[in-house]
This record gives C-alpha cells, structure tokens and sequence, in this order.
C-alpha cells in the first residue's frame, strides 16, 4: 500500500511538472518529450513517466503518435473553438447549480471580489484583474457543491490558459468582464439560476470570435 502511494505522488509530481511547463510556454506545441530523456533527468523508472503521459493525453496536453513518440499538444484554432465551447457549457450548469443554492457567503464572496476587480480596473491593472477574475469564477463554481464537474472544469480550464492572452488583447475587455459580473450578481440575488447561466455560456462563448477566420486575418494586419 505504502508503495502504491509512493508510485501515485510521483506520476501526480510529474504531471504537475510537464502540465506546468507546457502551460508556461517552456515545452512548445509540437515539441518531443522524449520519455528516456525525461526518466534520466528526473532519475525514475519509465512506469510512473508512461502514466503521467496518459493522464496528460486524456487532459489534452500532449498526444501520441505511432513511431514518433508523445508531443505537446498542437494549440489551432479548431482545437479553442472545441475546448472553449466545452468549457462554456460545463461552467454554465456550474453556475445554475450555485444560484440554485442561493448561499448568502458566496453572494458576498462575490461581491467583495468584483469590488476588487473595480478598483484593478480603474487602475489599468490586467494582472491584478485577471487573478481577482480567477477567483471569482472559481467561488461560483466551486458553490456548485458537484465535485466531478468541478473537477472536469478544472481540466479545460487549464486548457484555455494557453488562449487567455489572446483575450486580454481585446480593446476595453475589462470593462465588457466587468459588466458580466455585474448581470451575475443580479441574477444570483434574484434567484435567477437559468439567466446566471445563460450569461456565464455567453462571457465564455464570446471569446471564441478572436479564433474566427475574419479575427486571424484582421489580427495579422
């Protein structure tokens, strides 16, 4: 038994790593791992670095394919389009479900966080306002109270990390996030759990138009 939780932490340890440095740009799409490589430089066996890569090919990280071996997964727009509508769904019925439990600590969660959000707006400050903006996305889904979906959210969500640079580029987006949140919290306070997660599908929904064919080209002007 104590084995088996030794052999666990290490693939978690693993994933964690390669999830990270996919994630921050170091292991570029399309890039090899070479699995002798990786099992030298982290000094294990190959069984715990062959489950880490099934455990990253079925979250999207990377691929396998016949006699070339596990690649970082390519980012194309068909593959956004795919994951951000996924996505869109999964948080919507989040959201319905946590409105559905009205909890009063949430709601004012949520509304200590938005005044946060204000004032990072006001000051210009995208860093600040996209961390606050993490949070609270993630106070309304975590409100569900359904840990599977919970946990299936968390795996896209890593997924469009890779895009959300992409989405901050867009003019006044500050502005237009911060008034979704504003229609969340309404609706939250009114009980209206199908409106909160209509406008929760729609905020993730409208991203996709920066991976449109009109967007790519108006983009390389």
């Amino acid at each position: 038994m104590e084995n088996f939780i030794k052999h666990e932490s290490l693939v978690h340890q693993i994933v964690q790593g390669l999830e990270k440095k996919i994630l921050e740009g170091t292991l570029k799409p399309g890039e090899r791992i070479v699995e002798e490589n990786l099992c030298r430089t982290l000094g294990v066996s190959r069984s715990p670095v062959r489950e880490a890569f099934r455990i990253l090919e079925s979250e999207g990280f990377v691929s396998h394919e016949p006699r070339k071996g596990i690649s970082v997964t390519r980012v194309t727009p068909e593959e956004a389009e795919d994951i951000y509508r996924i996505r869109a769904n999964l948080e919507s019925l989040a959201t319905y479900l946590a409105v559905k439990k009205r909890n009063p600590n949430v709601l004012r969660e949520l509304k200590e966080l938005n005044a946060r959000m204000i004032r990072a707006a006001s000051q210009k400050n995208q860093n600040a306002y996209g961390q606050l903006n993490l949070q609270f996305h993630g106070v309304l889904i975590n409100a569900c109270e359904n840990q599977r979906l919970i946990q299936l959210i968390g795996t896209f969500s890593k997924q469009t990390v890779r895009y959300r640079l992409e989405a901050m580029s867009v003019p006044n987006w500050m502005n237009a996030s911060l008034k979704v949140h504003e229609d969340l919290i309404r609706a939250f306070e009114s009980g209206d759990a199908d409106a909160a997660g209509e406008i929760r599908k729609k905020g993730i929904l409208g991203h996709l138009q920066r991976f449109s064919p009109k967007s790519r080209k108006e983009g390389k002007r």
